[in-house]
């Protein structure tokens, strides 16, 4: 069995759009670590995730059509 999500990666807006990807498949009882490595996603990256709306750590158990947001780290200011 599978479970199906929607992602959204976030990226510092001097960097191209956001980019969304629909509908990943992964394996039941998959963690959003695991949706992470599938998606070459490197944890240096990575500052909040949420899931349906709520802050997520890696270890989360996800279920079919949650949606993720992945949020990167911010640097700078000015």
């Amino acid at each position: 069995m599978e479970v199906r999500v929607t992602v959204k990666y976030s990226f510092y807006r001097k960097y191209l759009t956001d980019r969304e990807y629909d509908k990943i498949a992964l394996k039941e009882g998959a963690t959003i670590r695991q949706l992470v490595d599938q998606l070459g996603v490197s944890e240096y990256y990575l500052s909040r995730i949420t899931v349906n709306g709520e802050e997520r750590g890696l270890d989360f158990v996800l279920s079919d059509a949650d949606s993720i947001v992945i949020w990167p780290p911010r640097i700078g200011g000015g």
